[in-house]
């Protein structure tokens, strides 16, 4: 009982939320999308709604308050900017509009608000369960399926530069995840208290005590956790407007306590902040000094958010936001990024990168074999001279657009690794510091990685 007290603590609030009487009548939903089903729609306020889901991510229903920002109903051409907002562990989609204001907050924002369930403490990724996988996987919720779904049933503007994540704690932790794990989707992300490296040994051995399946094991399971882990992925958001607010835990008054939970969270986003400056990623850091890990201090965040925010959309929400050049790391065996999308083939699970430096110039950084299919690049059927350079040499191939102009290109980046990386085989058959350039952490030289750079030039 203390365990889980206190990992509420760490993750959120103390407390569940209050339970509020509902004020409008229920709205039965007769329309179903592929892997989401609304089942049920409450009115709560004139700007607020309460959104029932099924979905075959989750187990049983899950639920999505969203606010419409004002005028939304009488400019029925207008469209809006989205802000994605999370919650905390110990909290749920209610949480931000009961505890956070942010429905007074948000009143001068013209964007709409989406603050989804993402379950008390179960952060906001697809669960590894063991090897087994399946549900609940909040990511393919949150980002396969909830937000196509509210493009398509608001007057949203579906950019990058018109779509921004949030969120404090644990969800500070999602929204900047998220962000990097999907940067072609958000083009601004605001942390508050976040929860932003778990190479901090009190936070993950808090989340392996509560959910030992959720990454597995540390110890045998690392490379998983660093896979969603901010600080590992933090080269992924050199094109996103980052915004880091904390506190250090010390009290602001006389009497009130220090706050463990504060100073902890304060570590990480130090930290992140390090990480992204030693990247040379600019990004906007408010380390505020004495504060503590409650709402009347993510409610200061917000508010000190909102404006920039508002600005942020005012520059980029009706431009198409996405970088000539981009890095973007993954452990996944297959991603997307940009419109470009990566499968790779390898004997165990380890970080891969694409590089690209223009257009028709890219690099692959892992081992196996990785197929890549670029963006439309010209007319169907053109072809074009693929030259690349990898451990082999150099060698010129043909290649020609499909109907969507679009390359597929197969890379061989030669042998795999034995060892799945940063376990412990692999840190024990290290010798040395890895001599590779790659853009993701590296510990050790016995997970070494192999580059493919790739020219592509008009037939």
């Amino acid at each position: 009982m203390t365990l889980a007290l206190g990992a509420v603590m760490v993750l959120g609030c103390g407390h569940p939320p209050a339970q509020t009487a509902q004020t409008a009548q229920t709205v039965a939903a007769t329309r179903t999308e592929p892997g989401i089903a609304l089942v049920n729609q409450k009115r709560l306020s004139p700007r607020l709604s309460e959104l029932t889901f099924t979905s075959s991510a989750l187990d049983g229903t899950t639920k999505v308050r969203i606010l419409l920002p004002r005028g939304y109903d009488a400019e029925k051409r207008r469209r809006y900017p989205v802000l994605y907002l999370y919650h905390g562990g110990g909290q749920s989609a209610s949480s931000w509009t009961q505890d956070g204001a942010a429905e007074e907050i948000t009143a001068g924002l013209p964007a709409i608000v989406v603050m989804p369930d993402a379950g008390s403490t179960q952060w906001y990724a697809d669960w590894w369960n063991n090897g087994h996988r399946g549900r609940p996987m909040w990511e393919t919720f949150h980002i396969n399926r909830l937000l196509p779904w509210v493009d398509e049933h608001y007057r949203t503007i579906p950019e990058r530069g018109a779509r921004a994540a949030a969120g404090l704690s644990m969800g500070g932790f999602g929204a900047v995840s998220y962000a990097a794990r999907h940067p072609d989707l958000f083009g601004a992300v605001g942390s508050f208290s976040g929860d932003l490296d778990h190479q901090n040994v009190e936070m993950r051995t808090t989340i392996e005590q509560l959910h030992p399946s959720l990454w597995g094991p540390w110890a045998t399971q690392e490379v998983r956790w660093r896979g969603d882990n901010p600080w590992d992925l933090a080269a992924n958001l050199a094109d996103t407007d980052v915004a880091l607010y904390t506190g250090n835990g010390r009290p602001r008054q006389d009497g009130e306590a220090v706050d463990r939970t504060e100073q902890m969270i304060r570590q990480e986003n130090v930290s992140f902040h390090e990480r992204l400056l030693d990247l040379g990623i600019r990004h906007r850091w408010h380390d505020y000094g004495p504060g503590s890990h409650t709402w009347p201090y993510w409610q200061s965040d917000l508010r000190a958010w909102i404006p920039h925010l508002k600005a942020y959309f005012a520059r980029h929400a009706h431009h198409r936001a996405t970088p000539r050049s981009f890095t973007f790391s993954s452990i996944r065996p297959q991603y997307n990024a940009y419109g470009w999308t990566v499968r790779m083939r390898r004997d165990v699970t380890e970080f891969s990168a694409l590089e690209v430096a223009r257009k028709r110039r890219f690099t692959v950084v892992g081992n196996g074999s990785a197929t890549v299919l670029t963006p439309s690049l010209a007319r169907p059927g053109t072809r074009y001279h693929v030259t690349v350079r990898d451990h082999e040499g150099s060698s010129v191939r043909l290649a020609t657009a499909d109907a969507q102009g679009r390359l597929t290109i197969p890379l061989a980046l030669g042998p795999g690794n034995p060892h799945q990386q940063y376990s412990p085989q692999a840190d024990t058959a290290s010798t040395g510091p890895s001599p590779d350039d790659v853009p993701f952490h590296a510990r050790g030289n016995s997970s070494r990685f192999n580059r493919a750079e790739v020219t592509i030039l008009p037939r």
